[in-house]
């Protein structure tokens, strides 16, 4: 239940996250990528309209799991250009 009234709420709130990201795409262009806007919006979601539903613990996990997703993206786009080579 949980999972859908986040990407509701997200529905909902799409012109702020929009707004939000274009912001932090502005503010920080070497360190985000356009590709991860939805992700990012969903983590802004939760951080400022359901962070009270979140244990800490929670969040952490979650952001972790961001921080190895895009290691990973890295690893394998580094892969693919040198095997281009």
């Amino acid at each position: 239940m949980f999972i859908r009234q986040i990407f509701y709420g997200f529905l909902e709130k799409r012109d702020f996250l929009k707004a939000t990201t274009k912001a932090i795409f502005k503010i920080k262009p070497s360190s985000t990528n356009i590709e991860d806007e939805i992700l990012y919006s969903i983590f802004i979601y939760m951080t400022v309209f359901r962070m009270d539903e979140l244990s800490l613990d929670d969040f952490k996990s979650l952001v972790l799991v961001n921080y190895i997703f895009n290691f990973f993206k890295f690893i394998f786009l580094v892969t693919r250009l040198f095997k281009n080579e």
